[in-house]
C-alpha cells in the first residue's frame, strides 16, 4: 500500500470503558464498536496528544439529541463508546489515554484551519486527523466555492507547517465525504427537502432540493465535480508531506445510509455515521506507515 492512503483548545481524556447509551440521540445508534484486541498501529504506536483540524464533522455537530456541537460524539476524539473514536481506540490499544486538542471549526474551510493550526502545534501532538473541504465546496453559490488550486496550496501549506513545526506527529487525512449522495439519499424525504430549503447552508448543493430540472442537476453536479477535485489534491497533498497517511477515498466512497446522518439537518452525520468515519481512519491507520 502507498504511503498517501483521506474552535478552540479542548482536551478532554477519553474514558474508553465509560458506560451507557448517549442520551437522546438523532437517530438509533449501533453498539458500540468492540475494541478488545486492538494493536496500535504501526504509524501511531504512542500517541500521547492527538490534534484535531477539520469542520464541523469533527466537533460532532447535530450528532446527539440537541443542535449544535456534541463533541464526545466525534469520529476523531469523541467519548462516547457507541461511535469508538479515534482517541478510544488509541487508548484501547495502548493503555494510554490520548490528551486531545481539538482545533476544529463549525464552518470551517481549509483556510480556517490555517489559522487554528498554532493550537495543535503547542500540544506537541503525535497524530493529526484532518477532515476538511466539506465548507469548501458548501457555499451560496458555485462561484464562492473554493477553487480546486486554492484548496491544493492552502492544504499543502497546512501539512508544511504540521511537518516543519510537529516532526514526529503523523498526518492522517481523510477524503471529503460524498456531498452529492446526501441529496440522492434526502430529496426524496420531505422533512429533508423542507430543512434543506430552509437553511442557509450548502445553498449550492441543497438549495431548492425539490429541484430536478437540468439546470439545478448541473449545479449539484459541479459542487460533485469540486469535491472530486478536492480529494485528488488531497492524495497528492499527502503523498508529498513527510509522515502522511491518506484513507485512499475510502471517507468518499462510503455512501451513508439515511440513519447515518442526523435526524436534526439531514446533513451531518449522525452516531451510526460518526461511527462509521471512525472505522474508515482507523482502518487507514492500520493499513498506512508514515
Amino acid at each position: 500500500m502507498r504511503k498517501s492512503t483521506g474552535a478552540r483548545l479542548a482536551r478532554t481524556a477519553i474514558g474508553v470503558l465509560a458506560v451507557g447509551m448517549l442520551a437522546g440521540c438523532a437517530s438509533a445508534a449501533p453498539a458500540a464498536p468492540d475494541l478488545e484486541g486492538l494493536e496500535p498501529p504501526a504509524a501511531a504506536s504512542s500517541v500521547e496528544t492527538l490534534g484535531i483540524l477539520g469542520d464541523s464533522v469533527s466537533l460532532g455537530v447535530n450528532a446527539c439529541a440537541e443542535p449544535g456541537q456534541c463533541a464526545k460524539a466525534s469520529w476523531s476524539g469523541g467519548s462516547e463508546p457507541e461511535v469508538g473514536s479515534i482517541a478510544g481506540r488509541l487508548a484501547a490499544a495502548s493503555g494510554v489515554v490520548p490528551a486531545v486538542v481539538n482545533a476544529a471549526k463549525d464552518g470551517g474551510d481549509v483556510q480556517d484551519a490555517l489559522g487554528l493550526v498554532d493550537e495543535v502545534l503547542q500540544a506537541d501532538p503525535q497524530l493529526v486527523t484532518v477532515l476538511l473541504g466539506g465548507n469548501d465546496a458548501c457555499a451560496p453559490t458555485l462561484n464562492e466555492m473554493t477553487s480546486a488550486a486554492d484548496f491544493e496550496a492552502r492544504l499543502t501549506a497546512l501539512f508544511a507547517r504540521l511537518n516543519a513545526e510537529a516532526p514526529d506527529a503523523t498526518i492522517l487525512a481523510l477524503s471529503v465525504p460524498n456531498l452529492g449522495h446526501l441529496w440522492e439519499i434526502g430529496h426524496a424525504d420531505e422533512r429533508a427537502v423542507q430543512t434543506w430549503n430552509s437553511s442557509p447552508s450548502c445553498k449550492n448543493l441543497l438549495g431548492s432540493a425539490d429541484d430536478a430540472s437540468a439546470e439545478a442537476t448541473a449545479r449539484r453536479d459541479a459542487v460533485s465535480a469540486r469535491v472530486d477535485e478536492y480529494n485528488a489534491a488531497i492524495g497528492r497533498v499527502c503523498a508529498a508531506a513527510e509522515r502522511c497517511i491518506d484513507d485512499g477515498g475510502a471517507v468518499h466512497a462510503y455512501e451513508f445510509t439515511a440513519e447515518e446522518i442526523s435526524a436534526i439537518d439531514f446533513f451531518h452525520p449522525s452516531i451510526a455515521g460518526q461511527r462509521v468515519i471512525a472505522g474508515l481512519a482507523w482502518d487507514s491507520l492500520e493499513r498506512g506507515t508514515a
